[in-house]
């Protein structure tokens, strides 16, 4: 299976009940052939309109500070694949479920052994948690500042989200600096 079939299968998924709130299938943006993989945890209300006719992720105010934060430590799109962990949409102030999430995991799986990042960045502790498998308790401190190992050629590193910025300043807030820091390690792992 290659990325365009993943892709329409995705779309078509009808394995749990956030399928019925989808307008626009969402699966990703970005280079299939980069060596860093940048996911979020599900696609938000821009994500899902009928406007976004490419399906991509990112699209709203976060991904515009996300655009702004790989503009900032020097990232091109060509230079990044952008997806997320939920590939359909979920109503803002839902907890995600596991049984969400599980429903969707195989198609991530499915894209970091088709694309084979050297990292994949999880965006914000639900991102993080999914992607290491921790539960629902594990804090986005105690999982920054490390270096996961997915597979022998792929790493996961943890860092913020751009939505908690948004929420308090943009970049302005007390905090980006550390976002830039964790890209920027990023590019050094993938460069070694």
């Amino acid at each position: 299976m290659d990325l365009i079939e993943l892709q329409d299968f995705a779309a078509k998924c009808t394995n749990c009940e956030l399928h019925k709130d989808k307008i626009t299938p969402v699966f990703a943006k970005g280079n299939p052939d980069a060596e860093i993989m940048i996911c979020g945890m599900c696609p938000g209300p821009d994500e899902n309109s009928e406007d976004n006719n490419n399906g991509w992720p990112f699209i709203g105010r976060a991904g515009q500070l996300l655009d702004q934060i790989l503009d900032d430590v020097q990232l091109t799109q060509k230079e990044v694949y952008i997806t997320n962990v939920v590939k359909c949409y979920l109503k803002p102030g839902i907890r995600l479920e596991d049984e969400w999430i599980n429903s969707c995991f195989p198609y991530l799986i499915n894209q970091i052994g088709l694309i084979k990042p050297k990292v994949v960045v999880g965006l914000g502790a639900d991102a993080g948690r999914a992607l290491l498998n921790k539960s629902k308790t594990v804090s986005l401190g105690s999982m920054r500042d490390k270096r996961y190992k997915l597979t022998d050629e792929t790493s996961i590193v943890v860092t913020y989200h751009p939505s908690y910025f948004l929420r308090a300043g943009g970049k302005s807030h007390k905090h980006y600096d550390r976002i830039i820091e964790d890209l920027n390690w990023v590019k050094n792992i993938v460069n070694r």
